[in-house]
């Protein structure tokens, strides 16, 4: 990104708020009392202030981009490259974001460049602080100066905008090896994802980005002219499947902006294990409330990358049906090692889910976010009996100690 043109941006700066607040008080005095003179003199400075600012105004190129992804809650640092391309030498650069959302803070005033000479360059950077996760159009910066009386600042705004997704905030949770170690044998051509064993070679496919440089394979490329990566029969790895409710029940407490904190634990919660599981297992499929997303031909860093993006998101759902959703799981699940429900209530589509999931040999895992009331407990304990050994893992947690960051183990 590279903007020289544009809106011009005018506005006061706190002195010159002061000096006009004094100008107005003057002259309602000059009503009463012989205070011409001193009006005059405010005004003429004023009008000066602003002529010299508008000839002086400054000609600067902004180049930068904003970051593919931040996380919420923690401090981005956008860095910016100013150019001036004027003849003359610009003073008291100012780069700062327009109208940010709601959801958006910057974090202080910007970095001031108290000059920058004809043809020279600068970088600088500007810190903000993302509330909630989601997708926000954002502005180009605007670099502006006060030069040369501080009273008045000129920039340039422009139209563009960029894309600055937030992600879900997240951490490495500490979860037991052993509810994921069940190897199956899918017997389809997939990408594979453990280290030591010995995939079946099935075929070549176009190289994507995240795939190993050590499987392209040269001769196709060089008959094809494009890159192209080796494909293999993967029956050792152990692929994982994230079930993430999204309807959020009456009784939950929603506040002024509508938003659920069960639902952006839930959210937040998932984003963690997937985080945290990803280097041990394929996560291959998401069920994000009615929305089914499939990963089969992505690589693995790919993944995880995806996953996130998808659960930064996530909108609450009213309510919505599993029936056409549950048979295509219920084939894919026995191909699944592991399968793990982050669940706002305890119903019947998600028990019967359950169930399918158990049925087909799958380790399950249900973590149950909501208070530890012990009517909810007694019911969540009561279904563990329906299944087998394999799905009997069931946790309460709540919504404050996930948003907090207290929970570390599951």
């Amino acid at each position: 990104m590279r903007k020289t043109n544009g809106r011009l941006r005018f506005g006061l700066t706190d002195a010159g708020k002061v000096v006009l607040r004094g100008t107005g008080f003057v002259t309602l005095a000059a009503l009463i009392v012989p205070a011409f003179g001193v009006l005059s003199a405010l005004v003429s400075v004023l009008l000066m202030a602003l002529l010299a600012g508008f000839v002086l105004r400054p000609k600067i190129q902004v180049s930068g981009n904003l970051p593919e992804r931040v996380v919420v809650g923690r401090t981005a640092r956008l860095r910016y490259v100013l150019k001036n391309v004027a003849r003359l030498p610009a003073y008291n650069l100012c780069v700062r974001l327009g109208t940010l959302p709601g959801a958006i803070e910057q974090v202080g005033d910007g970095h001031v460049v108290s000059r920058l000479g004809p043809g020279d360059t600068t970088e600088v950077t500007v810190e903000i602080r993302p509330k909630r996760r989601g997708y926000y159009r954002i502005k180009q910066p605007i670099c502006q100066s006060s030069f040369p009386f501080n009273l008045f600042s000129f920039g340039t705004s422009h139209d563009d905008e960029e894309t600055l997704i937030v992600l879900p905030a997240f951490s490495r949770l500490q979860i037991s090896l052993r509810r994921l170690s069940r190897h199956v044998r899918a017997g389809s051509a997939r990408l594979a994802g453990s280290t030591g064993v010995f995939p079946e070679y099935a075929g070549n496919r176009p190289f994507l980005p995240g795939d190993s440089p050590r499987n392209i394979d040269a001769r196709a490329w060089a008959r094809l002219s494009v890159p192209a990566t080796k494909e293999y029969h993967n029956d050792f790895d152990n692929y994982t499947a994230l079930v993430l409710d999204t309807c959020v029940p009456e009784v939950l407490s929603r506040s002024r902006s509508n938003e659920s904190k069960e639902l952006e634990a839930a959210v937040s919660l998932c984003a963690s294990v997937a985080f945290t599981i990803n280097n041990d297992c394929l996560i291959d499929i998401l069920l994000t409330g009615p929305e089914l997303h499939q990963f089969t031909a992505w690589p693995r860093m790919v993944r995880l990358d995806k996953i996130h993006e998808i659960l930064a998101g996530v909108e609450p759902s009213k309510g919505y049906s599993l029936e056409q959703i549950a048979p295509k799981l219920a084939n894919r699940f026995y191909e699944i090692s592991e399968v793990v429900f982050i669940l706002l209530s305890w119903n019947k589509a998600y028990r019967q889910l359950l169930e399918l999931a158990g049925k087909a040999g799958c380790h399950c895992t249900v973590l149950l976010i909501g208070e530890s009331s012990g009517s909810q407990k007694s019911e969540v304990g009561s279904q563990k009996t329906d299944f087998c050994p394999l799905s009997s893992v069931f946790c309460l947690l709540s919504a404050d100690e996930i948003l907090t960051g207290q929970i570390r183990r599951l």
